[in-house]
């Protein structure tokens, strides 16, 4: 997951979950504000009832029209009363013929509820208990908070509708700061593509505080790799010189007449002449493994190829080969440029050495990069295919090779994680296949 995402997706929860905190700590404050004051309201209601109340002395009573609110007398208003003694029960004019059952509480005591009254009204009603003139009196005060419950709904749609536009625009704002925040990175991102296609040898791009130690390193390293590479690659051909100027040498004694009349000698010189040419042969055409300091330039592969293989047929004049190629249009290689004349140049030249008169190649792209070499020779017993990128392995001792090409076509293709295949050809010879994968 992408920096950017990761830093979206953080703020999004964060902004989400303090939006929903403070919807939920909104409405609560809104529910008790409420509350309390319906609770207020009720209470004076109750405390008026209260004084409206007149007992007999046959402990029946009678309420105080004059001091009753006039909502109490219309039907269905949504404030209603009840008032009840030991003996019987009064309710205000307001719920007609509906009634509301309360049940009797000690002096004293205070209980808030809510109830479904009259038309399915929901009621927030309030009982207390009192003692008044030698008797127990349970009044019960009720008001219809449906409206109310309605505006508070409207009011948290309201607040979660611009709450929600308030969260894409910060997010929106977000992603605009972070975007340009990680341009840097972005840069240098690029920077690496290049320096991967051989278009750059550093990264000159600036990045942040915390990034920047980072490319100095990184540019660094890159600089000791060159250094190292070159030292070894000059070194490696430093000491191929002196050990081919000693090989001369060892050459020209086992010519001298007094050798010669040693033919075992003479011929244990030669042998050990050979072993070591191909030794350094060998090593010199491994060293060229190393890369260069920039290993991901463009090379282009149709020119490379036509080169090749006029320089075979010139090479192989006593067998004309023809060598077709088929190439996909503007297809590049991304490497460097000596490891694919050193491995194409192997493979072809395996190629003619073996065919008959026609050597065939193409090359083209999808999720690797194809190399595939075919010949028109007798081929490979498919026993042995397994065994030809051994070093030093030769399917025909009669045909002379040191049994190094193909072994160092591998160390290639292994020095890329690519593979290659052995099969028949279509041709009747050796087909084989190079897949490397694309550096992008």
């Amino acid at each position: 997951m992408s920096l950017k995402r990761r830093l979206s997706l953080g703020l999004t929860f964060t902004l989400s979950l303090l939006i929903l905190l403070q919807w939920a700590l909104i409405t609560l404050v809104i529910e008790r504000v409420t509350e309390t004051q319906l609770l207020e309201r009720l209470e004076s209601e109750s405390e008026g009832l209260l004084a409206s109340v007149e007992i007999n002395p046959d402990g029946s009573f009678e309420l105080n029209s004059l001091r009753i609110s006039s909502l109490y007398q219309r039907p269905f208003s949504g404030h209603y009363f009840v008032v009840c003694t030991e003996q019987s029960c009064r309710q205000s004019r307001s719920l007609w013929d509906e009634s509301l059952n309360i049940e009797p509480i000690p002096s004293g005591k205070r209980v808030q509820a809510s109830l479904i009254g009259p038309n399915d009204e929901r009621l927030f009603t309030l009982h207390r208990g009192y003692y008044k003139q030698g008797h127990n009196l349970t009044i019960m005060v009720a008001q219809n908070i449906s409206a109310l419950d309605e505006d508070i709904f409207q009011f948290q749609m309201l607040y979660s509708l611009v709450s929600a536009i308030g969260l894409v625009l910060l997010l929106f704002i977000q992603w605009l700061i972070v975007g340009k925040a990680l341009q840097p990175l972005q840069r240098i991102q690029k920077q690496l593509s290049g320096l991967r296609r051989g278009e750059t040898a550093k990264i000159d791009a600036k990045g942040p505080a915390e990034i920047q130690p980072m490319i100095e390193e990184l540019n660094r390293l890159l600089n000791t790799m060159t250094r190292k590479t070159q030292r070894s690659r000059a070194a490696l051909g430093n000491l191929a010189h002196a050990l081919k100027t000693r090989l001369t040498l060892l050459n020209q004694t086992a010519e001298r007449e007094a050798i010669k009349n040693l033919p075992d000698i003479q011929s244990s010189l030669n042998q050990v002449s050979r072993d070591m040419g191909q030794i350094i042969e060998r090593e010199l055409k491994r060293a060229r493994l190393l890369g260069s300091a920039m290993p991901g330039q463009k090379v282009e592969l149709e020119q490379e190829i036509a080169e090749l293989s006029k320089t075979l047929q010139l090479l192989y004049r006593d067998k004309s080969p023809v060598i077709d190629w088929e190439i996909e249009p503007d297809l590049l290689f991304i490497g460097d440029r000596e490891d694919l004349l050193e491995m194409l140049g192997n493979l072809l030249e395996n190629a003619c050495k073996w065919c008959r008169k026609r050597v065939n190649i193409s090359v083209y792209q999808n999720d690797y990069c194809h190399f595939v070499v075919e010949d028109d020779g007798k081929g490979c017993d498919e026993s042995e295919l397994s065994q030809l990128p051994q070093r030093g392995y030769r399917a025909d001792e009669s045909v002379p090779g040191s049994g190094l090409g193909l072994a160092i076509v591998s160390d290639i293709v292994d020095s890329y994680s690519g593979e290659m295949l052995f099969s028949r050809s279509s041709m009747g010879g050796l087909k084989i296949e190079v897949r490397l994968p694309l550096i992008v």
